[in-house]
This record gives C-alpha cells, sequence and structure tokens, in this order.
C-alpha cells in the first residue's frame, strides 16, 4: 500500500467524557480522560459514581444482546466532597467499583472500576476483559473472517484493551485492507488502478457494495495508508475504535446480506417442493 503524504484528517472533536455505554464497553483500560466541570460531565459522573446505569450489551453467558443495569455501585456515593450538598461531589477525585447485571438473570454480571483524579477519568479495571466480551460479541463473523482473521480482531481489541496502541492497529489495518480487496474482488469488474489508490480512493470506489456511512466518512480512513513508521502510540489508540467500528460495519452489512439470500433461497426451495407436490 502506497504512503499518503497528505496530513492526517483528525477526528472530530469528542466531548469531555465519551458516552457511558461507549467508556464501559469500548475504551481500552488507562485511557485518559480530562473534563471540564459542565453539564454533559456531571450528568455523566453523577450516574458512574451513583450507579445510575442502564446500557445495552452483549452478555456473555446468555450468548446474546441484553440490557444490563446497575447492581451496585462501591465507593462512588458522592466521593470525597462531603455529601450530595456538595455541588462539586461528583468531579472530585475517587476510585470505586460499579457492578452491573444483565435483566435476564441478575447472576450474569460485570464488573468497571473508575478513578477520578485531577479532573481525569480512568477505567482502571474491568471483568470480563475488552477481548472477552468482542470475542463472543463478533463469533457470528468467524466465518467471513477466515485464514486468522477472526482471531486477529479478537487479538486486536485484547492490545487495545491493554493501552497497547501501534500492536492493535496493525492487525486491525490487515483486516479492513483484507475487507477491502475481499469486496473489490467481489465487483463483477474490476476498478482500474485500484491496487494503487489510497483508502479514501478505495473505499469510494467500493461505495456500491460498502457502508455508506463508511463512504460518507472515508477520509477519517487516510491513517490506513500511512507507513508503520509515521504511527505512533497515541494517534492509533485515537483511531483504533473508529476503524474496529468500521470493520464491524461491514461485516454486518455482510452477514445481513448473507442471511437475505439464504432466506430468499430457502423460501424457493420450498415453494419448488410444494409446487412438485401439487403437480403430483
Amino acid at each position: 500500500m502506497t504512503d499518503d503524504t497528505e496530513s492526517l484528517p483528525t477526528p472530530p472533536p469528542a466531548p469531555s467524557l465519551p458516552a457511558i455505554t461507549s467508556l464501559l464497553l469500548e475504551t481500552p483500560l488507562y485511557t485518559v480522560f480530562p473534563f471540564e466541570d459542565d453539564d454533559d460531565t456531571r450528568r455523566k459522573l453523577e450516574a458512574l459514581r451513583r450507579g445510575n446505569l442502564s446500557i445495552d450489551a452483549y452478555c456473555l453467558h446468555c450468548k446474546r444482546d441484553s440490557v444490563f443495569k446497575t447492581l451496585r455501585s462501591v465507593g462512588g456515593g458522592s466521593g470525597s466532597g462531603g455529601g450530595s450538598s456538595d455541588p462539586e461531589w461528583m468531579l472530585k477525585n475517587s476510585e470505586w467499583m460499579v457492578d452491573v447485571s444483565c435483566v435476564r438473570n441478575s447472576f450474569h454480571k460485570y464488573r468497571y472500576i473508575l478513578l477520578i483524579t485531577d479532573r481525569k477519568l480512568l477505567k482502571i479495571g474491568q471483568w470480563p476483559s475488552l477481548e472477552d466480551i468482542a470475542g463472543a460479541d463478533i463469533e457470528k463473523y468467524r466465518n467471513q473472517l477466515k485464514g486468522g482473521y477472526f482471531r486477529e480482531l479478537k487479538t486486536a481489541t485484547g492490545l487495545a484493551s491493554h493501552g497497547i496502541g501501534i500492536g492493535s492497529f496493525v492487525y486491525l489495518r490487515r483486516i479492513f485492507e483484507r475487507l477491502i480487496y475481499q469486496h473489490h474482488e467481489e465487483l463483477p469488474k474490476p476498478v482500474e488502478g485500484f491496487g494503487t489508490m489510497r483508502m479514501d480512493e478505495k473505499i469510494n470506489a467500493l461505495k456500491s457494495v460498502l457502508p455508506s456511512a463508511l463512504v460518507t466518512h472515508r477520509a477519517a480512513y487516510a491513517i490506513l495508508s500511512k507507513g508503520l513508521h509515521e504511527l505512533d502510540e497515541e494517534t492509533c489508540k485515537r483511531f483504533f475504535p473508529i476503524v474496529r467500528a468500521a470493520i464491524i460495519q461491514i461485516l454486518e452489512q455482510d452477514f445481513q446480506k448473507r442471511a437475505a439470500e439464504k432466506a430468499e433461497a430457502d423460501l424457493a426451495r420450498s415453494i419448488a417442493d410444494i409446487t412438485r407436490q401439487l403437480k403430483e
């Protein structure tokens, strides 16, 4: 792949804190989120520290999507601020644990350990791990990611969960490139000069078979055209969730397409069988 000499696009500015679901389910451990004192920050921190949570997540035990609600929050409470009468309590330094449980079975629990220090929020522990959750959640895509790519997607998430940026990103780039070339190979007619295009150009050339959101925001994937020597840990960690989400979106679109094709073929076969029986 050729290096892209253009400046790397910057993702849209993120809020001072990520969405709670993203923080708990997608953010690697020890990612530092500096925050300001604003209404959005106060709302999120109060929910996290009081344990007023309800999140959509994949349940490893039920093996299906579910809703998880707070079972308990230990150490969050009103923090070290002297009680809820202190209007700053949710912003002050504290370490606490949040347990959430599946609404289908309260024994199916996820646990998170969070820390606020000097106006910075970190997730410093969780069980099950991001790799465990990701591995279960993407199991349905195993047949679409052959040749070791499924294992690499799980490995990438595991590395990212431990704060390893470049190593995790290299795996993602391999998978993303494989999916792009796979979709090009499935076109009725190859795109001329496809191999020498930058990644954003390849995405645009495949707009008829890729998710529309991916095509619309294709400039964000110029990082995939960068040489390894141009990457650094922080940049890779920032772009990791963006590229992983794009991979999942591509896989999900392909999964739905194959499911629809199978359902149509099954229906056609059933109709043919009925038609044959009526003629007998």
